[in-house]
Formats: structure tokens, sequence, C-alpha cells
């Protein structure tokens, strides 16, 4: 009974058109479509698939007609599986030859779904009579293959396999018999000793022994049929790829530009919608240079591209994860999910997800000029500090006010924040700003903090002028044309001119009268150090306006004196300047 039960049934696997709608309304529109009698369902498929799409897909078994129990005892016998298959159509085009071809490639198999509840169908027909159909919805991620063929295909290949009673019930986990004596110990002795404790070893007697082979029961196994495999087309939704820019700009974080193109398959004619981008690090922050343009529709032979700023965050415990060598190297997530509306009905969703590695070396020039000296004195230290991860300027400047400021996680291991009064100032009166220097680097800190409120700018017109007309020392007397002739003949040369007029013209149409401060610092220098790390210090600038209005701060200069004393002061990183500082808010002085 049994036999003569699997030997009828038969296997498929269908690819329905329809992606949106249920599977009982897609059997039940499958019931006047025609189209394909080889198929156990006729239900309308596709004509092509697309590579990295979760592919909804019908595991179809057919098998005679019995009761419920029957059926269910029948299906805990039989192992299901969907095997996918990927080869090079341009060889054959037999689906069941090219299975057999050396340029094949297996991409996916999904298995255990009969373990789920099926949707069963019944049907009598004059040559099989009464059947059951039991129907699974099964769903098929279709990686790419790993060969590059010209034109890929893929086969959906059904199989299924029926144990014997007998196969299941031996069971190499199940529990021992009751009342059935353990095998001797070989290593009984060794429980005695105080080593192994309550956990003694244990050796059967059989490991050593000489065992006679015993016959081993015939596992009795039944393959199920499946229709003629069909081939379907297949073509990769979209081509990706990621190129990078460094960032040539004066950052503390390592920077880099992130853009991502994409490219919608071109020689398929179908509309896509772009709609989720995501692109972040392992150990930094990514930020989107293009927000509000998702969901993007596009159309076949459409290029997109996609910007991001990529900053890496380095400290201690970053690379702890990662296994990298190189610390400027970081891991880059990068996943698109595209919308391929093929029809109003079919509209499969592919997701391109993969890994990849960014480089945040900085270049050596990045400014393209001369290379400049890192050592200046003359007399160079004997020894000096190798750190290839101290590049960069080696203060970190914290705002209090509302502008944009740097991560406190950043190479420099120093912070700084600054913090002005709620209360705005008077004008004439000193007011105060707190400085809090917190020291998160591994080594000892000594700084110099400068307040500069107003930088010299060569900007006036008159500034200018004296720029363009500069006196020179004046040709004229040394012109052969403008000699002074004797009565003798001798050329005699003329003296140089005491005042020259482009001098005068200078001094005529200057009339430049120097800007009035109105904001002056009353605090010159302030020294903080030795600083230990993880230690913090607080201290305060004292600054007086002249001024009503609000008034900013041009730069705050700070000086890392430990480093001026090792390298001199014109090498990198020695001064750094913070430019995001908080506005002061001056008002007049209440009669009150």
């Amino acid at each position: 009974m049994d036999t003569d039960f699997f030997r009828a049934a038969v296997l498929d696997v269908i690819v329905p058109e329809d992606t949106t709608a249920e599977l009982a309304n897609i059997l039940e529109d499958g019931t006047d479509n025609v189209e394909d009698h080889n198929r156990l369902l006729p239900v309308k498929e596709r004509d092509f698939l697309f590579f990295d799409e979760r592919l909804r897909t019908l595991a179809v078994l057919q098998v005679p007609y019995c009761d419920e129990d029957a059926l269910k005892a029948y299906l805990a016998r039989v192992a299901l599986k969907i095997d996918v298959w990927a080869f090079d159509e341009s060889g054959t085009n037999d689906p069941s030859t090219a299975l057999n071809s050396p340029s094949r490639e297996h991409i996916i198999s999904a298995d255990g779904f009969q373990a789920h509840e099926p949707i069963v169908l019944a049907s009598q027909s004059a040559d099989l009579g009464k059947t059951l159909t039991l129907v699974w919805e099964v769903g098929v991620t279709l990686s790419r293959p790993r060969s590059r063929n010209a034109q890929q295909s893929l086969v959906l290949v059904p199989s299924g396999v029926v144990n014997s009673p007998q196969y299941d019930e031996d069971d190499p986990n199940r529990d021992l018999a009751p009342f059935q004596p353990l095998e001797a110990n070989v290593l009984e002795p060794m429980r005695s000793m105080a080593g192994p404790g309550e956990n003694a070893p244990y050796l059967a007697v059989s490991r050593l022994e000489r065992v006679l082979p015993v016959a081993q029961s015939h596992r009795h196994r039944a393959h199920i049929g499946h229709v003629h495999p069909r081939r379907w087309k297949a073509v990769p939704a979209a081509i990706a790829r990621v190129r990078y820019n460094k960032s040539h700009t004066h950052t503390v974080v390592p920077t880099n530009i992130a853009l991502l193109d994409m490219e919608i398959i071109p020689f398929v004619q179908v509309e896509a919608i772009v709609e989720q981008v995501d692109v972040s690090l392992k150990n930094g922050e990514s930020q989107s240079l293009m927000q509000g343009f998702l969901p993007m529709p596009c159309r076949s032979g459409d290029c997109l591209t996609f910007m991001y700023q990529l900053q890496q965050v380095t400290h201690a415990t970053s690379y702890a994860n990662l296994g990298l060598v190189n610390p400027n190297i970081d891991l880059l997530l990068i996943k698109i999910v595209l919308r391929i509306m093929v029809s109003a009905t079919c509209t499969p969703v592919v997701t391109m997800e993969w890994t990849t590695h960014v480089d945040f070396t900085q270049a050596l020039n990045p400014s393209y000029g001369a290379p400049s000296q890192p050592i200046q004195r003359s007399n160079r230290p004997s020894s000096l500090p190798v750190n290839g991860l101290i590049t960069q300027p080696p203060i970190t400047p914290v705002s209090a006010s509302l502008q944009p400021v740097y991560h406190p996680l950043s190479r420099s291991g120093l912070s700084v924040t600054f913090l002005s009064s709620n209360e705005p100032a008077t004008i004439g009166r000193p007011y105060t700003w707190k400085v809090l220097l917190v020291n998160q680097s591994q080594s000892v800190a000594r700084v110099a903090i400068i307040p500069l409120p107003r930088l010299q700018r060569q900007t006036s017109q008159a500034q200018t002028l004296t720029k363009r007309h500069a006196p020179k020392s004046s040709t004229a007397s040394f012109h052969p044309s403008e000699r002074r002739h004797t009565r003798n003949g001798d050329d005699v040369d003329i003296a140089q001119a005491i005042v020259d007029e482009n001098v005068l013209y200078v001094m005529q149409h200057s009339n430049s009268v120097p800007p009035e401060a109105d904001l002056m610092a009353l605090t010159s220098e302030l020294r903080i150090g030795p600083l230990a790390p993880g230690q913090c210090h607080e201290s305060e600038i004292q600054m007086v306006a002249f001024e009503t209005g609000t008034l900013t701060v041009d730069v705050i200069r700070i000086v890392d004196l430990n480093k001026e004393g090792e390298e001199g002061v014109g090498a990198p990183g020695v001064v750094a300047d913070i430019r995001d500082l908080p506005n002061v808010v001056v008002v007049e002085e209440s009669d009150g």
C-alpha cells in the first residue's frame, strides 16, 4: 500500500506571476488558466527572474486520495526539498541536459517546509481518479552565482525522499532501555583518585575488545518523482559599486566621501523604485548627503549616485572585534532594496546586501603643495615620539553653542569646552567664560589657551592700494636717456629720489584709520598642566565689550606645549584654532 501510494505521487515547483495576492486567491484564479498542461496547477508563471530577489514559489505534491489521518502519517515520513541550479543558457536549451553539464552551479536549497500546514485541493480525473494536491508557499533567495556567464538561466528542481517506518523508529538519540546494564569500565580503578572527583572517566570494554561486525538493517527509502523542470531566464536587477574620495579639508576626524553608483538593468525594460539605501560603518558614523530622495522611481538604463559622508571614530576598543591590523581600515555595510514593477501584480523585491572595506589613511600632502619641514629647530632632539595614529591637531573643540561640533572621541585625546553665562554682558564691564579641559589621552598634557577676539585682516581698500602701489626704488637715475650730460661729455648719474610719487599717492588716498575695538580680552594667556590622563581642569577667561549687539570671538588658539618643546613651533599639530565659539550678547548698562 505504501509503495503504491508514493509511487503515484508527483512533485512540482511553480513560480506564480502574482507576487501580491494571497495563496488562496491565486489558486482560485488559476482554475480557468490552462496555459501548460504539464504543470500540476493551472497557475500563470513568470517569464524571467531577478538575482538577489526573495522568490515566491509554490511546492506542489500530488498524491492519491486518502483520509486525513493517513495523509498526516505519510507526510511525517516525507522530506521535501527544492534545489536551485544556475547554468549558461548559451550552451544548451534543454534543462535536463543543462543539469548534467559541468558548468552548472548550485545556488541554494530550501527544505523542511513539509512540516508546515499545506493547502489541500481535492480533484478527480478520468486518468488518475481521485487525487489530493498539497500546496506549500516557499520563499527562496536567489543568490548570485560565482560564475559570470553571458546568459544565465535557473532551474528549480523539487525532490522528495520517503523513509520507512523502521528507519524513523531507529532514533540514535533515543533513551536507553530500562534495566539494561552498562558495559564494564576499563578505567574503574581511577575512581579512587582525588583528581577526577565525581566526574570519573569511563571507557567501555567494547572499545578495546574485538567486536564482530553486526549486519546493519537496510534503510528502505523511496524517491518521489517530479515533473519535467522548467527553465527561467535570470538577470541582475541592478549593478552597484562604491567609490571613495578623500576629504582634503582640515578635520580632526578622518573623513571620506562615499559615492554609491547604481545602474538599473538596461537590456530588460522594467520600472523600479529604490525604497531603501543604507550605508553604515562598523566603527564610525555615516551621514547621507542626499536626504529626502527616497523612494526614488527609475527606469531601465538609469544611473543613480548616492553620496555619503563617512567619519571614522577611533578609540581604544574600536577594533577589538574587527581583527584588522591596520587601524585606518574600517568595515562598510551596504544594503539596497529595490521594488521591480514588472506589472500591476508582479512586483518582486530585490535586496542587495554586502560588505567592503574603507581606507581612512590620510594623504601625506593633501594640499598638493610643497612638503613642509616637520622639524624647524637646528638642535633636533635625540628621540621623538613615534605614533602613527596622532596625525591630526591635538585639540578637539567642543562648543557650548548650537553650532556643530566635533565628536568627543577623536584622535587628539583632549577636549575643550567653553561655557558662557546665560545673562547678557554689559558694555565696559568684564564678563567671564568658563573653560573646561579634559585629558582623554594616555599621556600627560600641557597646553596654553590664548584668546584672540579680533584678528587683523588686510581687507580695507586703503591697505589694498598700499600693496598695489607699494613704493619702489626709483629707476629714473639709472635710465640711459635720463642721465645728465656735462660739458666735457662725461655722464653723471642722478641721485635716487628722496620721496617717491607712489608714496605720496598712497598717503593722499588712504586716510586709513585703525578699526575700533568692540571686544578685548583681559586674559592674555592660560597655561594648564601638567594634566594627568583622565583628569580635568577648569579655568576662566575674562573679556570686555565696547559695543552693543551680538558679537563673536574670532579665534581661541590652543598650543600643545609638549609637542612644541619636542618638534618646534612650526611643526604640524602644535597650534590649533577653535572658531566654533559661543556668541556674546552685549547690552547697555541700566540706570537702575
